[in-house]
C-alpha cells in the first residue's frame, strides 16, 4: 500500500471534514449513506460502520465500493485487507 496514490480532493475532503478515507470518497461523489446503502444492499447503519475510522471492509465489499466510487480496492482502504 505504499504505492496508492490519492487524489489530493480525497486528502482535503478527509482533513476538512473530519472524516474516514470511505467517508471522503463518497462525499466527493456526492452521495449520501443512503444512496451508497442502496447501491450495496446493505442498511444505512452498516454504510455508517464501513466509514468508521478503524472499518477495514472485506474484499468483495472493497470492489464494490470501488466500483461505486470509480476509484480502485487500494484507494478505498489503506490498511492491510480482510480476505474473504
Amino acid at each position: 500500500y505504499d504505492n496508492v496514490m490519492l487524489p489530493g480532493e480525497v486528502c482535503d475532503v478527509m482533513h476538512k471534514e473530519n472524516v474516514s478515507l470511505q467517508a471522503a470518497w463518497r462525499i466527493l461523489r456526492g452521495l449520501s449513506q443512503q444512496e451508497v446503502a442502496a447501491k450495496l444492499g446493505i442498511s444505512q447503519s452498516a454504510v455508517s460502520q464501513l466509514e468508521a475510522l478503524d472499518s477495514r471492509p472485506q474484499k468483495r465489499t472493497r470492489e464494490k465500493l470501488a466500483a461505486i466510487y470509480g476509484c480502485t480496492q487500494e484507494q478505498i482502504s489503506l490498511y492491510l485487507p480482510k480476505e474473504g
